[in-house]
């Protein structure tokens, strides 16, 4: 892992970091695709525009993921350690967890509705910033796709003028680099985009990347983990208003707080419930 190798101070600014990276990536493809090769017709304002617009608003999900408390469970909440209740018990904080929460190892803290520890924001992502984690990648997938058509429209006249230089010069090897720029990006988006897809499905079934590996060992394993955590989908949009509200006009903007407090959650009847049920009416 890459957060293995590097130092506390780097994890801890590496959200700016990835934002000068991020800078730099733009104002480059800006200048060797846009400025010097494009005819800078209308569509391609039209794709500057968007992807000046998406990294914008990249900036901003990105700072509110990292700064945001994610649902850290306060340490005031210490209770006796009970063996009969050991799984709701952190040994750690010595607190009493509630359902649906973990402890992060990085933070040292536990956290409401934990998804996963996030590297490139310094952060956990937890019940209160996990919308705007989903949009980060829902951005970020935008402005690379907006550079990957935008490169589109010129790799005809980037191809033309490589071949135009007979020789290995200074323009030929720029050429070159553009073409693998305007490549790149195709990978990177097509990859984020993969990202953002795989965790929106996620919250479409009200499940976190924690739930889907316990999910995963329990396909493996053949063997059922003590809560039935398909109890929380009661559906698609009952599960896309908890974490990004019922204002669609607030839905791709990293502002706002999910319905519910992570200590109450709103379940359905599980299997093995319905199962019972089920068998109590035929007896």
């Amino acid at each position: 892992m890459i957060s293995a190798i590097m130092p506390d101070v780097v994890k801890k600014h590496f959200p700016l970091i990835l934002a000068f990276l991020i800078l730099f990536i733009y104002f480059t493809f800006l200048n060797f695709v846009f400025i010097k090769i494009s005819q800078k017709s209308l569509i391609e304002w039209i794709f500057v525009w968007i992807g000046t617009f998406s990294i914008l608003m990249l900036f901003w999900a990105l700072y509110r993921t990292s700064r945001i408390d994610p649902g850290f469970i306060p340490k005031h909440t210490l209770v006796e350690y009970d063996e009969t209740k050991q799984r709701d018990y952190c040994l750690q904080c010595r607190i009493k967890r509630p359902e649906r929460s973990h402890h992060c190892s990085k933070c040292k803290r536990c956290v409401l509705n934990m998804d996963h520890h996030c590297v490139w924001t310094a952060n956990c992502i937890g019940l209160y910033n996990r919308k705007y984690f989903i949009l980060i990648l829902f951005w970020g997938s935008v402005g690379m796709f907006q550079a990957t058509l935008l490169g589109l429209i010129n790799i005809i006249e980037l191809w033309n003028n490589f071949w135009q230089y007979k020789t290995l010069d200074f323009n030929k090897i720029q050429e070159g680099f553009i073409f693998l720029v305007i490549f790149s990006q195709f990978l990177n988006a097509f990859g984020l985009y993969y990202f953002f897809w795989t965790n929106f499905k996620l919250i479409a079934a009200n499940i976190c990347t924690l739930d889907q590996l316990i999910l995963d060992i329990e396909s493996q394993t053949k063997r059922k983990y003590h809560t039935d955590l398909t109890v929380y989908n009661i559906g698609f949009w009952y599960n896309f208003y908890f974490y990004f509200g019922k204002n669609p006009f607030l839905w791709l903007l990293p502002v706002g707080k999910p319905l519910g407090d992570g200590y109450h959650w709103d379940k359905k009847a599980s299997l093995r419930e319905m199962t019972e049920t089920t068998l109590q009416i035929m007896e």
